[in-house]
């Protein structure tokens, strides 16, 4: 009896592109969000009890904003990236920029400057938006241009560029924010540069910018901020309270820190201590632990957005993840800078972990694009 003959047949399989957040970016922000959340609690409790007598006041508004964050960094993920490029969505988020930092200018100043718009239960500052707004204009704009041309740019490549990032610069600095100019800057000049920009440009831009500062130096506040920073022990009381009482707060955390909430330097002695100088808190009460937990949560920031710009399957991906990972490690180094008296000091937020609603949320709505990116990888 012949055996029955073994028929080889082929079964179709389906190839199915199975897509996983990155769980080391997710991770970080997730950490660095809760973190953040419990660091404002301590920094603010006796700040809130004494000046709106209850000690829930700052974290109440800060945990609405990370809800708020959260929605849109799931909202993210679920639209995904790519129709994040469609033109209505680019130039409408500008459009609402660029009306925000207008209006923000008419309005009566907040604290000498107009950064903030009052909103019910909430203060919304315009700048904040300008950052993920500006990102996603550069991303779309240079990624619909052939990488030829973009390394030797006509006019019609470089003027849409400089007026854009000028007018929101611009709007950003008649606004008094210094500081988010800076960062700005910082965006846009990686941005280009990862596009394939020629060098030259860059720093014929950088020159022109730089012609601002004795502009921006006429502010006498601002003269007394570079004077500090030069040397805040010669007025330890005056000009360099600040930064001496951030030194001080860093200083006395030594390894391990004081304790949870026992920082002294926050029972009104250091200013800002919830929001741009939250940091010297951290290494107070944490000490040199908690600090470097923090400078490794960003690390894995850098790393695992640095990863996903360079596996991103289009230009535009990777410019987008090129623009939101700097956005958020290049801010967060400018704040522990000015925290550690390396920088001269300005009103520019850790993200994530300063107080501050707008941030926060801008923040998580940008680690959503940052994520989604390399969801697709």
């Amino acid at each position: 009896m012949k055996p029955t003959p073994v028929v080889a047949t082929t079964i179709p399989v389906s190839r199915k592109v199975v897509s996983f957040v990155d769980p080391w970016l997710l991770t970080a922000t997730a950490a660095l969000t809760l973190f953040g959340l419990v660091m404002v609690y301590s920094a603010s409790a006796t700040l809130a009890r004494e000046n709106y007598q209850t000690q829930f006041y700052f974290i109440l508004r800060q945990l609405l904003a990370a809800c708020l964050g959260c929605g849109l960094l799931v909202g993210s993920l679920w639209v995904g990236y790519p129709r994040l490029g469609r033109p209505w969505v680019v130039y409408g988020l500008l459009g609402v920029a660029v009306s925000l930092l207008v209006l923000v200018l008419l309005l009566p100043p907040v604290r000498g400057t107009h950064r903030f718009i009052r909103l019910p239960g909430m203060m919304f500052q315009p700048s904040e938006l300008a950052k993920p707004a500006m990102v996603l204009f550069l991303a779309f704009f240079l990624s619909r241009k052939d990488a030829a041309l973009r390394r030797n740019p006509s006019h019609d490549l470089l003027l849409p560029i400089g007026l854009v990032v000028g007018l929101l610069m611009g709007l950003v600095f008649l606004g008094r924010d210094l500081g988010t100019t800076f960062i700005l800057a910082g965006i846009a000049a990686a941005m280009v540069f990862v596009a394939g920009l020629p060098l030259r440009y860059l720093l014929l831009a950088g020159g022109g910018f730089l012609l601002l500062l004795p502009y921006a130096l006429r502010e006498p506040y601002r003269r007394a901020r570079l004077l500090a920073f030069l040397d805040p022990w010669k007025a330890p009381r005056e000009e360099g309270f600040q930064i001496v009482q951030s030194l001080m707060a860093v200083g006395s955390g030594g390894l391990s820190g004081v304790g949870f909430a026992q920082s002294r330097q926050k029972l009104f002695y250091l200013p800002e201590a919830h929001t741009d100088f939250i940091f010297s808190v951290i290494a107070e009460e944490i000490g040199l632990i908690g600090s470097l937990m923090v400078v490794g949560l960003f690390a894995i920031v850098l790393v695992r957005g640095l990863r996903a710009a360079r596996l991103a399957e289009d230009d535009f991906g990777r410019l987008l993840a090129t623009g939101v990972t700097t956005m958020l490690v290049g801010q967060a180094l400018f704040n522990l800078s000015v925290t550690l008296s390396l920088l001269p000091a300005k009103g520019i937020p850790l993200p994530f972990i300063s107080y501050g609603g707008s941030s926060l949320m801008m923040s998580l709505m940008a680690s959503g694009w940052l994520l989604s990116v390399s969801r697709r990888n």
